[in-house]
């Protein structure tokens, strides 16, 4: 992020606080503060190549609901559920399907066609054959 756009940010800011607005607006868990505390890039609010790390989970995880229901035409519930997974796996060097079931209590199938729908949508990579199929973020 450049100065001349922290600037920007952090006015912008300064002014909704001033207007006594700040807290009637839906930051997306302070999703500005964030942004200016933390330099988050904004060139490219959908990234083909979607790095997590603890500070972004809070800024793009709307960005990457909204990728997914506008690229690949799901509904919006849907993107919900496979970015949290995404969100949950993200600092996993390697994860199951059971993982996911026994986090968010999806049935195994259930869980098996999201992993199948990331899988497609080119967000994680599986590995070994069916019974011994585990997943990675792809390109990791």
């Amino acid at each position: 992020m450049t100065n001349e756009n922290r600037d920007v940010l952090v006015q912008l800011l300064d002014r909704h606080r001033e207007l006594g607005i700040s807290s009637q607006i839906d930051y997306d868990k302070f999703y500005m503060e964030s942004i200016i505390s933390n330099s988050v890039a904004l060139s490219d609010p959908f990234p083909d190549n979607i790095v997590f790390d603890e500070t972004e989970k809070m800024v793009d995880k709307t960005n990457l609901q909204q990728k997914m229901v506008d690229k690949w035409s799901i509904k919006p519930s849907l993107a919900e559920k496979l970015a949290d997974i995404m969100f949950f796996v993200a600092d996993k060097e390697e994860f199951t399907t059971e993982a996911i079931v026994q986090h968010f209590g999806f049935t195994l199938t259930t869980a098996k066609r999201y992993m199948r729908q990331l899988t497609g949508f080119g967000y994680i990579e599986a590995r070994g054959g069916n019974r011994n199929r585990s997943y990675r973020m792809a390109g990791v």
